[in-house]
């Protein structure tokens, strides 16, 4: 066996878990079945790590993973349902250089977990936390401006943790598709804090409102891609908004807006100077003639009629080593 090869398999499933390197060598998993993480062979060398839907993994075995593989940069534990605070600061205490974890659906984690990442590794650029729905958000006060990528789908972020999520100043790309709102009312304004966001998806927020539409057309200068898809909370003055202050803006989900009008296609119209690709589709208040006035005045906007869910940077480029 070289110092690159390492045999991993996941203690519930046997599943081959993925170690890679910049001198990557897999091995298929044994016929003897572990109980817990299993090592054979770990050398610091390696810097990326997968866990992907291992459930029989534990916070335990994040240690083990903390001491023997202390120069890691990307760790996955999409669906390890076993995995808790505590495993969090197992594997952080030994993996400073952290900047990419995946959080997914990991649903026994909370907000002091997610602080103890942020306090143990400074250079953590994206972390996804999708379907957690014990975190508040509280937990990324104080983060670095090295956070550049959230992924928060179908979360129950708190209003104080919207404003801790962005607190760091360099947020790029922001996913909050169907938040949860555990108050009912709308407090996704804070995202205009975000000053330089470019990606943001909101899709299915029901709770959105035109004042927080306002808010971040307002304050996020740099937005690029945005998705309202689904969100019938927004009327005319959050499209004026958006015409009047998204001149960065290239690509606009509107499909399946229940209040989006003619007029609010005009604003868009006659601002967005930068459109490029307008998706929508089932918008039952724009007519036809509201269509056909925008296509002769913007002939070079692409209209498309698909439902586009994710947007932005792929997951998995952000999530391979360079």
């Amino acid at each position: 066996m070289s110092q690159s090869d390492v045999l991993y398999s996941c203690g519930s499933c046997g599943y081959p878990l993925n170690l890679s390197s910049s001198n990557r060598s897999t091995t298929d998993v044994g016929s003897s079945y572990q109980k817990s993480l299993k090592k054979v062979l770990i050398q610091p060398i390696h810097l990326s790590l997968s866990f992907y839907c291992c459930s029989g993994i534990t916070d335990d075995a994040l240690e083990q993973v903390s001491v023997g593989c202390p120069n890691l940069v990307i760790v996955e534990l999409y669906r390890c349902f076993n995995i808790t605070d505590q495993g969090l600061e197992n594997l952080s205490k030994g993996c400073h250089a952290l900047k990419s974890l995946n959080l997914g659906y990991c649903v026994a984690i909370s907000d002091r977990g997610i602080a103890t990442v942020f306090t143990n590794c400074p250079n953590i650029g994206r972390i996804i936390i999708s379907y957690c729905r014990g975190l508040s958000g509280v937990g990324f006060r104080g983060c670095t401006s090295s956070l550049s990528y959230l992924e928060a789908e179908s979360c129950m972020l708190s209003p104080d943790g919207l404003m801790d999520v962005v607190s760091g100043g360099g947020l790029e790309y922001l996913n909050l598709h169907s938040l949860r709102s555990s108050t009912g009312l709308d407090s996704l304004g804070r995202v205009g804090y975000a000053e330089k966001l470019r990606f943001l998806n909101l899709r299915t927020c029901r709770y959105l409102t035109d004042d927080s539409v306002i808010a971040i057309a307002s304050g996020c200068p740099l937005i690029e891609e945005w998705s309202l898809a689904v969100c019938h909370g927004v009327h005319l003055p959050g499209w004026s908004a958006i015409g009047l202050y998204c001149n960065k803006l290239k690509i606009l989900h509107v499909t399946r807006c229940r209040n989006i009008c003619d007029q609010g296609l005009q604003a868009i119209r006659d601002g967005c100077v930068g459109l490029e690709v307008l998706h929508i589709h089932g918008c039952g208040k724009i007519t036809h003639h509201g269509l056909a006035l925008f296509s002769i005045a913007r002939p070079n906007v692409k209209q498309r009629a698909d439902e586009v869910v994710c947007i932005g940077p792929s997951i998995e480029d952000l999530f391979r080593l360079q």
